[in-house]
């Protein structure tokens, strides 16, 4: 059993940028301001152009899933939220509202957040495993560019932010990325093995993911250029294991006794063979000497898999209305 899952999780890493695209701009017209006044040389103005772009990564767990002949990532909605992306272009986007007449300025303010919760990152990249490495075999497909439609037809779909969950389709477009999981000996868990939650607080739960602290072995050495198309870490499957500790009906998550760490999220949680939920967090607490801070405890938040029905069926519509 444990094999079966082992090898449909995907490990993700989500790229942004430290210095966003529209301050990039700003700062570009700035230096080229300096180099007409020849206040700085060419080497200085092409060494300000290079850098911060793709060198924020972020980690996290997705599960390769197939439903009526399609094939999809799912995931935690926070691992591939590009949050610090999303917060610089609602600041863009309240500096252009001042223009507009006040009446507007309510719907475009609502038009722009519903823009920014479901922001996904520009380009995500997948963790290789060590036999890929010490086979020599590189990860060449990325997904990229994903937002680049309207929400129609976007090839992936989120959850609101509470219920934490998303799912990605990797056949709307083209099936490069998922055709290079199956080559490398990934295999996706059919929609049928999605059970609706836990039998029973106290009932045995596993969940594979990559935990940043456990998973991540090691890295390559990477020429500058290769690093901005590819991860340079390399990692193994971690297996953590524990019991349903809190189960309640009215609520869209459950509380697991189990170690969980940053890098966990988006893994599946395991029972009886079938997938009962979603890791999307870790319990804390405050410290008492400093209440600001929060240390972890090891209990995982899941969020109940019956939810994730919907998500597929939403985006097995967005890709029909793509096909027409």
């Amino acid at each position: 059993m444990l094999e079966k899952w082992k090898r449909a999780v995907v490990h993700l890493e989500c790229a942004t940028d430290s210095e966003h695209f529209y301050d990039r701009i700003k700062r570009i017209d700035e230096m080229r301001a300096l180099l007409e006044q020849e206040k700085i040389t060419h080497e200085q103005f092409a060494e300000e152009l290079s850098g911060r772009s793709r060198d924020i990564r972020f980690h996290g767990t997705a599960l390769f899933l197939s439903h009526a002949g399609r094939r999809f990532l799912l995931t935690a909605r926070h691992v591939v939220w590009d949050e610090r992306s999303a917060k610089r272009e609602m600041e863009e986007d309240a500096q252009r509202m001042m223009g507009w007449p006040e009446h507007m300025r309510e719907h475009l303010h609502q038009t722009a957040t519903e823009r920014a919760q479901s922001r996904i990152f520009n380009i995500i990249f997948r963790v290789p495993s060590i036999e890929e490495v010490l086979a020599n075999q590189k990860g060449e497909e990325f997904l990229m560019n994903l937002g680049a439609r309207t929400s129609a037809t976007v090839p992936y779909t989120f959850s609101g932010p509470d219920l934490d969950l998303a799912l990605i389709s990797l056949d709307q477009r083209d099936s490069r990325f998922a055709d290079e999981l199956v080559a490398r000996g990934f295999a996706p868990i059919a929609s049928d093995d999605i059970a609706d939650w836990p039998d029973s607080e106290g009932q045995e739960v596993i969940t594979v993911g990559f935990p940043s602290s456990t998973a991540l072995i090691g890295q390559v050495s990477q020429h500058p250029a290769t690093a901005h198309w590819s991860s340079s870490h390399f990692s193994v499957p971690v297996t953590s294991f524990g019991r349903v500790s809190m189960l309640h009906e009215q609520l869209p998550f459950y509380w697991v006794d189990m170690s969980i760490f940053p890098g966990n999220s988006g893994g599946p949680v395991v029972a009886n063979d079938r997938l009962v939920g979603v890791v999307s967090a870790q319990a804390t607490l405050p410290i008492d000497a400093i209440p600001e801070v929060r240390t972890r405890i090891p209990f995982g938040k899941i969020i109940k898999s019956c939810y994730v029905r919907a998500l597929l069926e939403e985006q097995i519509q967005k890709d029909r209305y793509h096909e027409r």
